[in-house]
């Protein structure tokens, strides 16, 4: 109800405007690099919160350098039954099992195609169980977007574990890099404490590497069992996993060595947690939890914190950022 009362919001032209909120994402000491483009923040806005990319035009006037519309699948989708979302509030987290619900790229399309003037700064979550289904969707949605997430590690979505096996996901990339020139962004699992879950996901980031992606999204939500879902499991998202991110991120940087563009989304909820992330080899940061306990003035927040931190710092760009972050 909360997340309905808040599109619905998004959709008044204008409202956010009079709240003065985005001023600082377009500080020059935030503009970023990205896949080859250039936006105004490294923060953006996770895939989930605007499924249909219905309200893309007006949250990104929240201060997001850039925006991720979807999870997007082919044809409608009704999700997962509910009870599907908990908040467990006491430690700022969510457990959802939604499960993609949505209405097909197509309806997406048409809202896409009224944002040409923000394009360059959108980004769209693709899935899909078979190669053909992210591929047509991929296809349609390719002339008005700046880049494509593929999601292959949704843990509330059943099939998707189809392209968590290397040669499968090899093949998806090949295949979607032959119809489209725009970046490949790869969305993958996080590891749980099992070496040889790590090993498995290591692998496939090696794959992505070989195959020449241009991003990875490091990481999604982490499963978890819940007896308040109806399907007996989600995703769990929010401040507790944010150590869980920025370990596997600095792992994982080890053996990118700057080859593809990273991503960091888990748990980021402040200006500290985005320098933290930046400072282990994330080219930007992505926030959807933390924007639910927050509010919408929180993009402006960690902009601006993030200026004082680079101010303190003596850092004048984004690239330059490393260590700890100065202490305010």
């Amino acid at each position: 109800m909360a997340h309905r009362v808040t599109e619905l919001s998004l959709r008044i032209p204008y409202i956010w405007n009079l709240f003065n909120i985005n001023k600082s994402a377009g500080n020059k000491l935030l503009e970023t690099k990205l896949f080859g483009n250039t936006y105004p923040s490294p923060l953006a806005l996770a895939a989930g919160f605007d499924k249909d990319c219905n309200i893309l035009n007006n949250v990104i006037k929240l201060g997001f350098g850039f925006v991720t519309g979807g999870t997007v699948t082919l044809t409608s989708r009704p999700g997962n039954p509910k009870p599907r979302v908990i908040r467990i509030t006491k430690d700022k987290a969510i457990i959802n099992a939604l499960g993609f619900p949505g209405k097909g790229i197509e309806y997406s399309v048409k809202n896409l195609k009224k944002y040409q003037s923000i394009k360059k700064r959108i980004i769209l979550s693709v899935s899909g169980t078979i190669e053909d289904e992210i591929i047509e969707c991929i296809e349609l949605s390719k002339d008005l977007i700046s880049a494509f997430e593929i999601n292959i590690s949704s843990p509330n979505t059943s099939g998707l574990k189809v392209f968590q096996e290397p040669s499968r996901l090899r093949g998806l990339i090949e295949s979607v890099k032959k119809i489209t020139d725009k970046p490949i962004i790869i969305k993958f699992p996080p590891w749980n404490n099992s070496l040889d879950n790590k090993k498995e996901i290591l692998k496939l980031i090696e794959t992505s590497l070989i195959t020449n992606v241009e991003g990875m999204v490091i990481s999604n939500s982490h499963p978890k069992e819940s007896k308040s879902i109806k399907v007996g499991r989600g995703g769990y998202s929010g401040e507790p996993i944010f150590p869980d991110t920025l370990k596997m991120l600095r792992q994982v940087q080890a053996i990118n060595n700057g080859y593809a563009d990273i991503i960091a989304c888990g748990g980021i909820s402040s200006a500290n947690d985005l320098w933290k992330v930046l400072a282990s080899g994330a080219k930007s940061g992505q926030i959807y939890t933390s924007l639910v306990y927050q509010g919408p003035s929180l993009p402006s927040k960690i902009n601006n914190g993030l200026i004082n931190l680079m101010k303190i710092a003596g850092i004048n760009k984004i690239e330059d950022i490393n260590g700890d972050p100065p202490k305010i």
